[in-house]
């Protein structure tokens, strides 16, 4: 049974930035196409580990922005009490990820710091994506 809410869960995860996000699927958001054009320019080590650091920093200033917005959007208190009581439960989920990345994927050799980066940046945007997309659903008028 635990297996099965396991699968269960994982779909949910994965599925959601699909169905929730404000984008269509052929247009790519400026932040992802920064980050390809940065690590088309050079595929040293180093330059791959600072494009996925500059990408998060920049995923990390769209998550305040989205968070932001969602917030002014909730106007149903326990609603917004829901909407921070998943964002911080999120916030932990997030920091527990980064520390499995830091210890399971600290290991010799430079293109691990890369897989540690760009794991964080995909971390962080699907949470933007998730909130852009409950952004779009409640300020739809419908």
């Amino acid at each position: 049974m635990n297996h099965l809410r396991t699968i269960i869960l994982s779909a949910f995860y994965f599925i959601t930035p699909f169905c929730c996000q404000a984008q269509s699927f052929d247009k790519k958001d400026p932040i992802d196409k920064s980050y390809e054009e940065c690590l088309q320019k050079d595929t040293s080590a180093i330059n791959l580990s600072n494009c996925a650091y500059e990408a998060y920093s920049q995923w990390d200033r769209e998550l305040n922005k989205s968070y932001n917005k969602l917030v002014k959007e909730l106007v149903i208190p326990k609603d917004k009490a829901a909407f921070l009581q998943s964002q911080k439960a999120w916030l932990a989920y997030r920091d527990a990820e980064f520390h499995l990345y830091d210890n399971m994927l600290n290991k010799p050799g430079e293109k691990w710091t890369f897989e540690r980066a760009n794991d964080r940046v995909n971390l962080v945007k699907h949470r933007v994506l998730q909130l852009r997309g409950y952004y779009q659903i409640l300020s739809s008028k419908n």
